[in-house]
Formats: structure tokens, C-alpha cells, sequence
């Protein structure tokens, strides 16, 4: 179940609130425990979607949490505590294919839910494996775009800063990104 976006009337309380939760998880262990139920389930995503088995999905994002918790009281909020957390991820998953691991294909990937018939129908789909084919064919910089975007559901701000580039810039990207894989699905099922 996604979360709303909240109204940007809402954003100074959403801010303040994430803020209250880091100072909390600098403070104590249930703190800390608060701000990795938050973030788990996206920061196990990004490397499921990266790795494609659970074994090391499940390892490097223990090594991010940990990590975290070790850093954590030397960190300043200032807004950018997803962009803070998924530059480490983005280190470990570097660190863990820097040991000559490859990156596996989408299409080899279980869903991570598991939920039956449906999902798996769909997902073997003729579009979908199109769709799959198209991203692996994009240079890392994009497929990353995708990652971070799709699978570790970061907003546009938090993208840039894990890489380094203005908001509006990443927004763009993406936007064109999207309209180019579009274009192409469209023009290969035709």
C-alpha cells in the first residue's frame, strides 16, 4: 500500500515529522527502529531489483542500516535524509559489483511479494517483457534513474542529490526517459 503525497500546504509537517523521527532514532534504539521500519521496505527494493535474489538483497540492506546506525549521530538534518540513506545504498550496491558480481536481468526476477497468478501473469506478459528488454538496453545512468524513481520510490529532489544533479534536471530525465520507452514499446509491438 503506497503512501499519499501530501499537499505542499503539508510539507512543512511531513519535514518536521521525518525530522523528529531522525533526532528520535539519534536519541535511542526504539527511535532507530521507527526510522528502519520507515525506510526498509524501499531500501530492500532498490537492491532486490539490482541483485535479483533475496539472499543479498537481504544482506546489503543490513549493511546499509548498519551503517546508518553508525553514522547517525553524526548526521544534520536538513531535508535529505532519503538522499543521505540511498547515497549509501548506492555505495554498497558499487561496493558488491565492484567484486565482479553482475547485475541480473528484470525479466529473471520473482516479484518481490510473491503474490500469485495475476501478478505473475502480467509480468510475463508480452509488454512486459518488452518493457524489461528496453530498460536493460539503457546505459546504468538510466536504468539508475529508474531504480530510484519506480523501485526505491524516491521524488525527484532526493534522486538529485543521491546523484548529484538539480531537481528539475532529474525530472526532465525521467520525463523524457518514459516518453522514449514509450515510443519505443510502441513501436516495437506495432
Amino acid at each position: 500500500m503506497s503512501e499519499t503525497v501530501p499537499f505542499e500546504s503539508d510539507r512543512g509537517y511531513v519535514k518536521d515529522m521525518e525530522g523528529e523521527m531522525i533526532q528520535a532514532a539519534q536519541e535511542s534504539l526504539a527511535g532507530f527502529k521507527q526510522l528502519y521500519l520507515k525506510w526498509l521496505h524501499s531500501v530492500y527494493r532498490y537492491f532486490y531489483y539490482r541483485v535479483g535474489n533475496v539472499k543479498d538483497a537481504e544482506d546489503l540492506t543490513s549493511q546499509v542500516f548498519l551503517k546508518v546506525y553508525e553514522e547517525l549521530p553524526r548526521y544534520r538534518e536538513r531535508g535529505r535524509f532519503a538522499a543521505w540513506l540511498f547515497t549509501i545504498a548506492q555505495n554498497k550496491a558499487n561496493d558488491f559489483f565492484r567484486r565482479d558480481f553482475r547485475e541480473v536481468p528484470l525479466e529473471s526476477i520473482d516479484p518481490v511479494d510473491g503474490t500469485p497468478d495475476l501478478l505473475l501473469q502480467a509480468v510475463h506478459s508480452d509488454q512486459i517483457q518488452r518493457l524489461n528488454r528496453l530498460i536493460r538496453s539503457l546505459p546504468e545512468g538510466e536504468q539508475e534513474l529508474i531504480r530510484l524513481r519506480f523501485v526505491a520510490d524516491l521524488g525527484y529532489r532526493e534522486i538529485g542529490e543521491v546523484l548529484g544533479r538539480k531537481e528539475d534536471a532529474v525530472r526532465k530525465s525521467i520525463q523524457r526517459l518514459l516518453a522514449r520507452l514509450q515510443s519505443q514499446l510502441e513501436t516495437s509491438h506495432a
